[in-house]
């Protein structure tokens, strides 16, 4: 009888263990699942959303996740999910950003839409944005145009919000070469109601924001237009302050016309942008006119960068 029991003892202690092993096993994976899939939801989490560009058939909604994630935007006047947009830099599928931005078009004018952002794995709850009334008169002004630099390099991802009080937020992608261009000549009102009276003196401001920080300007609108002087990330730039005007050019009037590479007379970022562009050709085989041999390297673009100004060259 003791051999016999003994013949399953064994066995059963054995299999006990193994059992006791499997659901140790079992509840680590269980919990190393959800760990990381919590990890994976805080990085995708939608952050700093922001509704700009606010016109009667358009608006652009962005946002910002911690790490690269897909996102899209469904939306819809009676349901949140009645279509779909991809972000402004996709095509046929969701592509991984850390800056998110998306254009609704062929909207009603004075209408409210309902929607939500979908990150990663997240959904947000339903939001909800206001188109304006349809205007057709315009304020005249010219757009502001500006390029983001990233230490010595071109700004890859990024956009440049435009701030002015009492009026919608303007914004714009960082499009290539770290450019980006903001029209201003249909800004609306807070309140939707009528286009913003800019004059000369209105003061505006820009963020550009970027996984990697961000800058900010600040300057008088133009009814010209405006073309700011290069950004610079972790840059604060105040050029409505007078006791702060411009350093004087101190080259030549030569000197100044090799860096207008674009021949309008001026040397500012429309130039810097074209440099990067052509870097490593002869400064001549972009501009014809002048008779040198000058390449265009990584110290050519450190002088343009000095002799930025706002000025008109003599």
């Amino acid at each position: 009888m003791k051999d016999f029991i003994n013949k399953f003892k064994i066995p059963t202690l054995l299999g006990i263990s193994l059992i006791l092993i499997g659901i140790g096993a079992g509840v680590f994976l269980v919990l190393r699942e959800q760990v990381f899939l919590s990890g994976a939801a805080t990085s995708s989490q939608p952050e700093n959303i922001n509704v700009s560009n606010i016109e009667d058939t358009s608006v652009s909604i962005s946002w910002q996740t911690s790490s690269p994630s897909f996102g899209f935007i469904t939306y819809g006047q009676n349901s949140p999910t009645e279509q779909t947009v991809l972000d402004d830099r996709d095509t046929k599928t969701p592509q991984s950003h850390n800056i998110h931005y998306v254009t609704l078009k062929n909207l009603m004018p004075k209408s409210t839409y309902q929607y939500k952002i979908v990150s990663g794995k997240i959904t947000t709850e339903t939001l909800k944005f206001t188109t304006a009334s349809t205007i057709i008169k315009q304020n005249g002004f010219r757009p502001i145009i500006g390029s983001v630099l990233d230490e010595k390099n071109p700004l890859v991802e990024g956009i440049a919000f435009l701030s002015i009080s009492d009026s919608i937020v303007q914004s714009s992608l960082i499009k290539n070469l770290g450019n980006f261009l903001i029209p201003v000549s249909q800004i609306r009102k807070s309140d939707l109601s009528d286009v913003y009276p800019l004059t000369n003196s209105t003061q505006g401001k820009i963020t550009v924001v970027s996984p990697k920080g961000q800058t900010i300007a600040l300057f008088n609108i133009k009814n010209e237009g405006l073309t700011l002087p290069v950004l610079t990330l972790g840059q604060t730039l105040d050029l409505t302050a007078p006791e702060n005007p411009p350093e004087p050019i101190s080259s030549p009037t030569q000197d100044l016309q090799i860096y207008d590479l674009n021949s309008d007379g001026f040397v500012n970022a429309s130039d810097y942008s074209l440099a990067l562009k052509n870097k490593g050709k002869k400064v001549n085989s972009v501009r014809s006119d002048l008779n040198t041999d000058q390449i265009i390297d990584q110290p050519f673009l450190d002088n343009l960068t000095k002799n930025i100004t706002n000025q008109k060259n003599q």
